[in-house]
């Protein structure tokens, strides 16, 4: 066994990886995260965005920052929003350089813009309500929409790259060799091992304090448990909640940020000749799945559970809870929808993007077989998750139901997370209900935060009653690393790493 048990192998796991960081010809300072990143380009990333952006957001940044918080702050722009919230006017940050030595000015904005829209399928999706750009000066753009642009700015405009950049080396040599206004330069990369990050010495904030890092990908997570015991990573993401209090016991310290998605069953409702397709069903499914004792039993009380948005965020209803763990209900309810008997079940599963996935779903299929469905379960990669949506989404033919990451809770904005997740016109929804699009919108149209909040509050209520998602669990990503490593990460996203958000201590 990879693990040892015990205070003097503990404490030599701890003595190796201290020593390791000295000892290192590199000098750098190794991460494993639990991705791979499929392209280095964000415009081709499409489904495998989110397991592209904890590593390149180091390079390549957003209009917008945000702090460890999850707030939006300024970054590269600063921002002024007209009284209607129809117009954004961004004035770019004097004195930035990209990496290649040009100088950021308005016309990358646009050029940024425009690849990624025209190549982005998520980034086309967030300028659903754009009407059109305008080059004001070198150094200001602004951006014009149809109805609102707050929701554009909460999720931080467009990642930014050079023109300049692009126009000297072409599309193919941009895409592999990546380079960006952030802390850090990439200066190797292979592909399933590593990627090596330097400071940028020219960096317009604050100078990274750490000089050199390595991210490690490690997909497996006892691999990388491993290696923080070894020494052969000084930090680690995404660790096992089962592991939390050993490696906590072994003087490792942690960091945890609560991020989207929410650990969901999703129905697909097109269909409705399935057993589902009854609100009955789905209400039997909801009352025989123990949350708590997935929560408790299987991951040591670390996430959390929430039926809709969580306390830090507008919207968040504190009289919405979840439909209680009744099993002889649900039996009583399945038998008045006509399957006295029960039912077999397919169950699509996602994995490798967060730690979970898998042991839900088996306890799900514990939970419903005690009230006799049978289910029949299938694990997917997580980068395919957003086409499996697209494809199954209005298929009256298809019996599928789906346990994976939504985005509901702590995302970036709210107000996207119901529009982009469960609005009608929405190619990757599943739900269709022209009630709850009139509070989408409702929603998307509040310039103040009380009337968003209320709008908010509402979608919830409505989503919760008519069971097209079973919220589960609220996703928390753990880090742990060796004593002298401290790390802030960032709040509702999703797992990231900013490792100008580390220092050695």
């Amino acid at each position: 066994m990879i693990l040892g048990s015990g205070g003097a192998i503990g404490a030599l796991g701890v003595a190796a990886s201290i020593a390791g960081l000295r000892n290192d010809a590199s000098g750098r300072v190794r991460i494993a995260m639990n991705q791979n990143p499929p392209t280095l380009d964000i415009s081709r990333a499409a489904n495998g965005i989110n397991v592209l952006r904890p590593c390149i957001e180091n390079v390549v940044e957003f209009m917008i920052d945000k702090d460890p918080a999850g707030d939006i702050r300024p970054g590269l722009c600063d921002w002024t929003i007209s009284p209607d919230s129809r117009t954004i006017e961004y004035r770019v940050r004097e004195g930035v350089l990209f990496h290649s030595g040009d100088p950021l000015t308005a016309h990358d904005i646009i050029f940024s813009h425009e690849r990624l829209y025209g190549a982005l399928p998520s980034y086309r999706s967030r300028c659903y309500d754009l009407d059109h750009v305008e080059l004001v000066d070198d150094m200001t753009v602004r951006f014009h929409f149809k109805t609102q642009g707050g929701t554009y700015l909460r999720l931080r405009g467009t990642h930014v790259y050079s023109k300049a950049y692009f126009d000297r080396v072409g599309d193919e040599y941009f895409a592999r060799h990546p380079v960006g206004t952030g802390p850090y330069r990439m200066t190797d990369f292979r592909d399933s091992e590593y990627m090596d990050l330097d400071a940028y010495e020219d960096y317009w904030g604050p100078p990274p304090p750490i000089r050199q890092v390595r991210l490690l990908f490690a997909l497996e997570d006892m691999t990388r448990v491993a290696m923080l015991r070894s020494g052969e990573a000084d930090v680690i993401m995404a660790v096992p909640y089962s592991m939390v209090p050993v490696l906590s016991g072994l003087g490792f310290s942690q960091a945890r940020a609560d991020v989207h998605p929410t650990f969901t069953v999703r129905f697909q409702l097109a269909n409705p000749n399935t057993p589902w397709a009854d609100r009955r069903v789905r209400l039997a499914i909801a009352h025989a799945i123990n949350t708590d004792a997935i929560i408790h039993g299987l991951f040591g009380g670390v996430p959390k559970s929430y039926p809709g948005f969580t306390p830090i965020e507008p919207g968040y209803d504190p009289s919405l809870q979840h439909y209680k763990f009744d099993p002889q209900l649900s039996r009583r309810l399945l038998a008045e929808a006509g399957y006295p008997n029960g039912f077999k079940m397919p169950l699509i599963y996602f994995a490798n993007n967060y730690y979970g996935s898998r042991e839900t779903a088996e306890a799900v299929i514990f939970f419903l077989r005690r009230i006799g469905i049978e289910v029949e379960a299938r694990g997917m990669d997580s980068a395919h998750s957003l086409s499996f949506n697209r494809e199954y989404a209005r298929d009256p033919k298809a019996e599928i139901v789906a346990l994976g990451t939504g985005v509901y809770a702590n995302y970036m904005d709210p107000v996207e997370a119901m529009r982009f997740s469960y609005g009608t016109r929405q190619p990757n929804s599943w739900y269709r209900d022209p009630d709850f699009d009139k509070l989408v919108d409702a929603a998307l149209r509040a310039n103040d935060d009380e009337s968003r909040a209320a709008a908010l509050r509402a979608c919830t209520r409505k989503i919760h009653e008519d069971l097209q998602i079973i919220p589960l669990w609220n996703s928390v990503v753990v880090y742990m690393m060796r004593p002298g490593v401290e790390f802030q990460p960032t709040q509702r996203d999703i797992p990231l790493m900013r490792v100008k958000d580390m220092k050695l201590v």
